[in-house]
């Protein structure tokens, strides 16, 4: 099992900031000035989105999405997220729904109440949070993911 960041982040990583970073950044002062200007604009709609404290890993074998840490104080400690459970449904879409479940993230945001249908000890549970704004440090990790994954899909374009 791979840990990755948490599902929320996972879809805007993999949504906005390719986009926002692909113009790459070369080696004169309008590209950097141009960077610069893309992470702050990331980093902006990153923590528009809102933060519910959970980091996932997901299984090869099935394909699903497990809890391995829940932020202490977090919106999902507070909703009863527990380390193990599996997310089933988000908002009432299937977490293998990967267009719906995209389309249902793009409108939510800091302040929006979301809910979790998760798979625990045999049983379901609906479990539901208001996302938080995103702490100063989890935000600078997905800035730093988001970098990452867009320079790995830089260079995968380029051919080398």
């Amino acid at each position: 099992m791979k840990p990755t960041i948490t599902l929320l982040a996972l879809a805007l990583v993999v949504g906005l900031v390719t986009a926002a970073f692909a113009g790459g950044a070369g080696s004169d002062c309008k590209s950097g000035e141009a960077h610069a200007h893309a992470a702050h604009a990331t980093k902006a709609k990153l923590a528009a989105k809102g933060w519910l404290g959970i980091e996932t890993e997901k299984d090869e074998a099935t394909g699903a999405y497990r809890i391995a840490k829940v932020a202490p104080g977090s919106p999902a400690e507070q909703a009863g997220f527990r380390t193990g459970d599996v997310l089933v449904a988000f908002n009432g879409i299937s977490i293998k729904d990967k267009e719906k479940l995209k389309a249902a993230k793009a409108s939510i945001g800091v302040g929006s109440e979301v809910s979790y249908t998760v798979a625990r000890a045999g049983a379901e549970q609906k479990l539901s949070a208001t996302l938080a704004p995103v702490p100063e440090q989890v935000l600078a990790q997905w800035l730093a993911e988001a970098e990452k994954e867009a320079q790995a899909t830089q260079v995968a374009a380029s051919g080398n």
